[in-house]
This record gives structure tokens, sequence and C-alpha cells, in this order.
């Protein structure tokens, strides 16, 4: 299989123009009408009451601080997710960044959370439990989400949406989704071929092997651009789950017409020498590490990241699917 890289420096000039994009969209961001408080948000582990619109916003939420500096709102305390950046903020949020926020760890400490002293904690991609849930409103009121929804199945837009209900900032929210739904219609539009074609979204982090399943917000995200899950994938991921560890023996049950693959090993050495993988028909797309990271944020801010590189690679991977195509930043 022949390997294409996708030229390096027009991954720089992206990110240059989505930089200037962020801080544009800084400075234009207004305040939203008033909303009314007190404000109640039903969650599946129980009601929350916000009595006055918060000013100062915890997010528990793994990719939490893009949607709300995407807001023009400065967190007090974020999330530690992975990847080694200052203020663990990537590279598509780090300009709108401009406090200190407290910096939690994966696993919750109480005590940080409380010093930070937050009027709400935003919780929908987080993994809390019912019991968490409650430690934590002894702390402030706890946005999480509704009930029926999975630890990391709500969508970016619902997510987005919720989160300014909570604060006050319904408008705003609504206004920078639409944005983001506008830049999803224009690749939809300019990539008609998409439509009814399907893709896997597989990974293979230090040996473990496994695939996302469409409640994952990765094909999600796909699925926004017309392509769909594949009945394979779907078969293999159990509902309620958003991923699922599979064989080398099962690599042709997860086939489609292309194959994102993300890897800890950048090199994708590991993918190309997996046995099975000889038999998928589909073309393969090696994300980099860069591109897997705003695939798996899903946010107001790296979404339109995602969009400017993406579609490129997926083109050149389903018209030749003999050519594995190497994206990089």
């Amino acid at each position: 299989m022949a390997m294409i890289d996708l030229e390096e420096s027009k991954g720089t000039q992206i990110m240059a123009r989505l930089l200037f994009a962020v801080l544009a969209l800084s400075a234009s961001i207004v305040a939203a009408s008033a909303q009314e408080f007190p404000l109640t948000i039903e969650t599946k582990f129980g009601t929350t009451v916000i009595e006055e619109r918060p000013n100062r916003i915890a997010t528990l939420d793994f990719n939490g601080a893009d949607d709300l500096l995407a807001m023009g709102v400065q967190p007090v305390a974020i999330r530690h997710w992975y990847g080694d950046f200052p203020k663990t903020v990537w590279p598509w949020a780090a300009p709108l960044l401009t406090t200190e926020p407290v910096v939690l760890a994966r696993n919750l400490d109480i005590e940080a959370i409380a010093a930070s002293e937050p009027d709400i904690i935003m919780a929908m991609w987080s993994g809390i439990d019912q019991r968490a849930f409650d430690q934590l409103s002894q702390i402030a009121p706890v946005v999480a989400v509704p009930d029926g929804v999975g630890d990391y199945e709500m969508p970016w837009d619902a997510r987005a949406l919720r989160a300014g209900r909570a604060m006050g900032m319904e408008e705003t929210a609504e206004r920078t989704v639409a944005d983001i739904n506008a830049q999803f219609d224009a690749a939809l539009t300019a990539n008609p071929n998409w439509n009814g074609l399907t893709a896997t979204v597989a990974f293979l982090w230090n040996g473990r092997l496994g695939v996302y399943g469409a409640a994952d917000i990765r094909p999600q995200v796909l699925a926004r651009m017309g392509l769909e899950t594949s009945d394979g994938v779907n078969a293999i991921v159990d509902e309620g789950d958003f991923a699922a560890d599979i064989s080398n023996e099962a690599l042709p049950e997860i086939d489609s017409d292309v194959i994102l693959w993300f890897a800890s090993d950048e090199t994708f050495d590991e993918v190309r020498a997996l046995p099975g993988k000889s038999v998928l028909r589909g073309g393969h797309v090696f994300v980099d590490n860069l591109l897997t990271g705003a695939f798996s944020h899903a946010s107001l801010l790296s979404l339109p990241y995602v969009l400017e590189r993406l579609p490129d690679a997926l083109n050149e991977a389903l018209r030749d699917p003999d050519t594995a195509v190497l994206t990089k930043p």
C-alpha cells in the first residue's frame, strides 16, 4: 500500500488561519440577553437548580475548556485529559485562555474543585457517577447529561447549548453552534460524494486495538459529514458503550469505505503491520496526533480545525483505497 503525506506547510497555514479566526471570535462575542433565573436543569442524576447567573465556571469535562472559551468565558477550573500543552489546553484554544485556572487531574480532587470556588460545575463529558454528582453538588450546582445519555454520548452541539443555557448565555451558544453547522453544511455541499458512504474510526493505542461506536463523538462528527458507521462496527460495540476492543481476526468486520486510524505510534508502523489489515477494502487515513485531538475534543474550537484539515485526506483515501493517507500538522 502506497503512502501519501499531506503537505506539512498547508497544516501550518491552516492553524494560523484558525488561530486568527479564534481571536476574531473572542473579540466579536457580545453579552447574551438576560435569561431568567433561578434555572432548573434535569440531569440523569437528579435536578439541578441554578439560583442566579453564574460568573465562576468550573468544568470537569475532558474537552470542557474549549466550549467555555468559545463563548467568551474564562473557566476557574479545567481538567487535564491528555497532551503536553501549557495549561492543558490544545493549540486551537490556547489563544483564548488568558487567566490561570486550576488544572485538575484526571482523577477528581474534590478539595481542589471546591478551592476554585465555582458558581456552577460543568460535567457533561466527564464520566462522573451518582456519588460524584452528589459530592460535587455540595460545592455548586452540577450540569450533567440528561437521563438516558451515556457518559460520552452527548453530541457536540447539544453539549454546547446546554452549557450556554446554564451560564445564561443561550443566544451566544446558539449563534456559535449555528456557525459550526454552517461549516459542516459547506463541507457537505463541496463533497456530495460522501453521502451514503461508511466510515470506521479505529484505534491502536499502546497495543490496544479497537473501534469507536456510532454513539461516540468521533463517529458522530463523521455522520454529520455524511459518513455513517458501518453495520459491522455497530454489531461489535454494545449499546450504551462508546467503543470496543477487538482482536486482529475481527478486522474484516470493521471494513468500510474509509477507515480513520488513531494510534499512539504516530509513524503508524504498528497499524501497517497488523496481519488482518490487508483484507480491508476501504481507504485508510492515518490521523496525526493533533488532528486526532481535535476530532476527540469535538468542540466549538476544535471542529473548525477538523473541517479544514480532514476533507482532503478523506477524498484522497476514497479516490485510491490502495493508498494510505498520512495527515500531518
